[in-house]
C-alpha cells in the first residue's frame, strides 16, 4: 500500500484564535510502526481539550504543530507487521491515552498516574486529518453501521466511566448529580448512570435543554436549572438528605457548591475545570460530612474495554448533535463553545 502520498487535516501552528485552525491539503504520512495500525478516519469528535490545546492556556508545555482529535472512529487501512487481532477492512474506535510503558503504573494497567501520560491530538497528532497512526492494542473494533456513534465516546465516556464507576463505584440504588447534562461529558454520565438504573438529577442551564433531553429518552431525570438556588433545590429533590454522588466536571465555579449538594458520607467526582482551576472551599464540608473526593483525568484502557462492553449491551450511545466537515471546523469549535449542544459535535474527515 503506498503511504507516501499527500492527504488533509487540520494543523495548529500557533495558539490563539479559531484562525489558527488551517486546514492543509499537504500533509505528510509519517511511517507504520510494527505496532501500529493506519487508521482512515470516519468521524473525529470534538473536545474542550481540542480548544484547550488550541488556545494553550492550561499552563501545560504543548510542542506545535499539532493535529487535534482524540475521538477518533474510522477503517484500518494497514496493519504493522506485528499486528495479528486486528484485520485490513475492520471498523475501529480507539482508546485515546498511552503511557510510557515501563513505570510502575503503566506495570498495574493505571496509564492515566504515568508521569508522561499522553493523549491522541493533544500530545502527538491526532484524528482531524484523512488518516492517523495509533497502537493496535488501543483499538477496538466496532460495527460499521454504528461509527459515527461511537465518534462521540472515547474521551467523553472513558472519563465519565472511570469517575462514575470506577472511582466513585456507582451503585443502581444511589442519587446521583451531574452537572452540564446535556454537553458531551455530562451526556455520558446521564446515559451510563440511567442505564445503571440510578436516580439522577441533572443540572442544565435552561429550558430548551430541557426540553430537548426529555425528547431524547430522559423523562425519568429531575432537571434542574443552574442558579444561585442550585444547591438548595437538590437538596430539595433529594427530601433535604442530599445527592450519594455528584459529577464535577465544571470547576471553579461549582465545586463548594458540589460539597453542599452531597450527603453525608458522599462521593464527590471531579474531572474538569471548564470554569478555572483555583477555587474558594470551605473545608468543613470535607471531613465535616466525611466526603470523598475522587479525581479522573480520563480513564484507563481497561475502563475503555469495559466501557465497549457496556455500550454494546446497553446501546446507551452519545446523542450527536452536528456532524461538520472537516474543513468547517472553525464552525464546529465555535458551536461546542456556543455551548447550545446537546451531545457529541463531530467532523466528517
Amino acid at each position: 500500500m503506498d503511504t507516501t502520498g499527500k492527504v488533509k487535516g487540520i494543523v495548529i501552528k500557533e495558539h490563539g484564535s479559531l484562525n489558527q485552525l488551517d486546514y492543509n491539503t499537504e500533509l505528510e504520512r509519517a511511517p507504520l510502526l510494527n505496532e501500529e495500525i493506519s487508521i482512515k478516519v470516519s468521524y473525529c469528535g470534538i473536545n474542550h481539550l481540542d480548544v484547550w490545546l488550541r488556545e494553550g492556556g492550561n499552563g501545560e508545555k504543548l510542542s506545535l504543530p499539532r493535529i487535534p482529535g482524540a475521538d477518533v472512529v474510522g477503517r484500518i487501512e494497514e496493519v504493522g507487521k506485528g499486528v495479528t487481532h486486528l484485520h485490513v477492512g475492520d471498523y475501529v474506535t480507539v482508546y485515546p491515552g498511552k503511557g510510557c510503558g515501563l513505570c510502575e503504573s503503566c506495570s498495574h494497567g493505571q496509564e492515566t498516574a504515568c508521569r508522561h501520560f499522553q493523549i491522541l491530538g493533544y500530545h502527538f497528532d491526532g484524528g482531524y486529518s484523512q488518516y492517523v497512526h495509533v497502537q493496535a492494542k488501543r483499538a477496538v473494533k466496532v460495527a460499521k453501521e454504528d461509527i459515527r456513534s461511537w465518534a462521540g465516546v472515547p474521551v467523553s465516556y472513558v472519563t465519565a466511566w472511570n469517575a462514575l464507576v470506577t472511582k466513585a463505584q456507582m451503585k443502581a440504588s444511589d442519587t446521583v448529580v451531574i452537572w452540564g447534562a446535556s454537553g458531551g461529558l455530562g451526556f455520558a454520565a446521564l446515559s451510563i448512570a440511567k442505564a445503571f438504573g440510578a436516580s439522577i438529577i441533572g443540572i442544565v442551564s435552561s429550558q430548551e435543554k430541557i426540553d430537548a433531553l426529555r425528547k431524547l429518552g430522559f423523562d425519568d431525570v429531575t432537571f434542574i436549572l443552574r442558579d444561585e438556588q442550585t444547591a438548595s433545590n437538590v437538596r430539595k429533590a433529594t427530601g433535604k438528605a442530599g445527592a450519594d454522588v455528584v459529577l464535577d466536571h465544571v470547576g471553579a465555579k461549582t465545586f463548594q457548591i458540589s460539597l453542599k449538594m452531597l450527603k453525608r458520607n458522599g462521593r464527590l467526582a471531579f474531572c474538569g475545570v471548564t470554569t478555572g482551576s483555583m477555587a474558594e472551599v470551605d473545608l468543613r464540608l470535607i471531613f465535616g460530612k466525611q466526603i470523598m473526593i475522587t479525581g479522573s483525568w480520563m480513564g484507563d484502557l481497561q475502563d475503555f474495554h469495559e466501557l465497549v462492553r457496556f455500550l454494546e449491551r446497553t446501546r446507551a450511545f452519545p446523542h450527536i448533535d452536528q456532524v461538520f466537515q472537516l474543513e468547517d471546523i472553525q464552525s464546529a469549535q465555535q458551536r461546542l463553545l456556543d455551548g447550545k449542544h446537546i451531545g457529541k459535535i463531530l467532523l466528517e474527515v
